[in-house]
């Protein structure tokens, strides 16, 4: 019988603690089953002796208040006086944190320095009871900074985590912005006629800019290029942007050119000409053609010469519009005019360049009439003016161009002797007047009647006014008289009239 107690005792000891519950005896750990995990707070330990058990031994309550990596505790009792039962309890504790020791970039950085992509960023640490379950890992993505910081920690075994471990980097994944300009101003409007630098500038509020490019555009022509660049940030990073501008470096072409008016006479311009210059450009469109006005000197071989601008400020070469210009008039000097019975004879001098001639005779105040045009002349009679009409005449001598001299002249024709009338009746003392004769010094003037004279007198003048005379037919006749009275040269006569006096 004894020694089936002992083995019983043996067996006992021998058993899990799940399974030793068979004994009777219960435990527990801060009021709950224990556990065979890590435990991280102080353990109270209470043991529970089933009935009508004695001498306990060990079976007192007990607090486990430091790491232990398994401490064992024991219950046992006797029940109906045999030592029969036994408990064994093991606890393991660590309350103890695990140290994380390094935070370990995945990579070297990528520029200076600096890292420009996600990074991998994980944790490793130690433990020195229950060891290390796990460490964090993350990948960094932002935000930009020259200070980024990443925490990690380290859990152990009995679930402690450590206190939190920091690694600093400089971290930079934005382009820095770019902006682009040109050197200089527009060389006309908005337009660029010959290369022009440009240049690309940056700005970057974390690693900074570290480089720009810069170029100079020469084309080729386009009312819309454009100019790429770039600026690349200390952590390597490239932002790009475009410059626009238009450009044109190719002068226009003049197309043509188209004078004010068609020539004024003969395929000639006789006073000031306009003439507009037209042009095509293919870019930036003409801006402007000359407009010049010719107005002298006079000559067969006349041009003007006109360029085109275009919109870029591009000048045009030359283009020349000939023609033949002739402004001034040619020359009518020395009218000389005769008037007779019926009859005005005009005659002129005319420079060389007359060409055609025009004869016109006016009236009071109604129109001219035209009584020659055609060819050169020098001269030109008029058969078909009345006796006592004053006339005025004028002459218009044009040249090849279609310039026109001008003179006039007055002249009134008549019969030799101008009063009275023949056969006219008068009374009194008679005015008589005559028809002047070039270079005369005086006249003689003889009154005849009934066959005898009865006056005879030399007035310097073209008139004589008689004495009272009796009623009857005279006849009056008058001479010119040339020098002195006293050499008696006299010209052929003037006329002969007659008139009656009534009373």
């Amino acid at each position: 019988m004894r020694i089936a107690l002992v083995t019983l005792v043996l067996l006992v000891l021998l058993l899990p603690a799940s399974a030793q519950a068979d004994t009777g005896i219960t435990v527990s750990c801060n009021g709950a089953p224990c556990s065979a995990d890590w435990y991280t707070t102080n353990v109270h330990v209470s043991f529970i002796l089933p009935d009508h058990s004695s001498n306990p031994q060990g079976c007192g309550d007990q607090d486990i208040t430091q790491d232990t990596g398994g401490q064992t505790l024991s219950c046992s009792v006797v029940v109906s006086g045999s030592q029969c039962c036994r408990l064994d309890v093991t606890i393991k504790r660590d309350a103890t944190p695990p140290t994380a020791t390094a935070v370990a970039l995945a990579r070297a950085p990528d520029v200076g320095g600096w890292y420009n992509h996600p990074v991998g960023v994980t944790t490793s640490g130690t433990d020195a009871l229950s060891g290390i379950a796990s460490c964090t890992s993350t990948t960094y993505a932002g935000p930009d900074a020259g200070s980024a910081t990443v925490s990690g920690t380290c859990r152990d075994n009995a679930g402690n985590v450590s206190a939190p471990l920091t690694t600093t980097f400089a971290y930079d994944a934005t382009p820095p912005s770019v902006t682009g300009a040109t050197a200089r101003g527009a060389d006309a409007g908005d337009w660029f006629n010959h290369p022009v630098a440009v240049a690309f500038s940056g700005s970057d509020s974390v690693s900074g800019v570290d480089s720009c490019t810069s170029t100079t555009y020469s084309g080729p022509d386009s009312g819309g290029a454009t100019v790429s660049g770039s600026c690349r940030d200390k952590a390597g990073n490239t932002g790009t942007a475009t410059v626009s501008l238009k450009y044109d470096s190719t002068p226009p072409s003049v197309t043509g050119a188209t004078p004010a008016r068609a020539p004024d006479a003969d395929g000639w311009y006789n006073h000031a000409l306009g003439v507009a210059f037209a042009g095509t450009d293919a870019t930036s469109g003409i801006a402007s053609c000359d407009a010049p006005t010719y107005d002298h000197p006079d000559a067969k071989d006349a041009s003007v010469t006109g360029r085109c601008t275009d919109n870029a400020g591009n000048v045009s070469a030359p283009s020349t519009f000939p023609f033949q210009y002739d402004s001034t008039p040619p020359t009518l000097r020395d009218l000389l005019v005769t008037a007779s019975d019926h009859s005005v004879a005009l005659a002129w001098k005319a420079s060389t360049d007359v060409t055609s001639v025009k004869v016109l005779r006016a009236r009071g105040g109604a129109a001219p009439v035209t009584l020659f045009s055609g060819k050169r002349v020098l001269a030109y009679t008029d058969r078909t003016a009345l006796d006592g009409n004053r006339y005025t005449y004028t002459i218009e001598a044009l040249d090849v161009a279609g310039n026109v001299a001008t003179t006039k002249t007055t002249a009134t024709p008549s019969a030799p002797l101008i009063a009275p009338r023949e056969s006219a009746h008068v009374s009194g003392g008679v005015l008589l007047r005559w028809r002047a004769t070039k270079r005369a010094a005086y006249y003689n003037v003889q009154i005849w009647h009934g066959g005898r004279k009865v006056v005879s007198v030399w007035p310097a003048g073209t008139s004589y006014r008689t004495h009272r005379l009796a009623p009857g037919r005279y006849t009056w006749v008058v001479w010119p008289g040339f020098g002195a009275r006293s050499r008696h040269e006299y010209g052929a006569m003037i006329g002969k009239s007659s008139f009656v006096v009534s009373r």
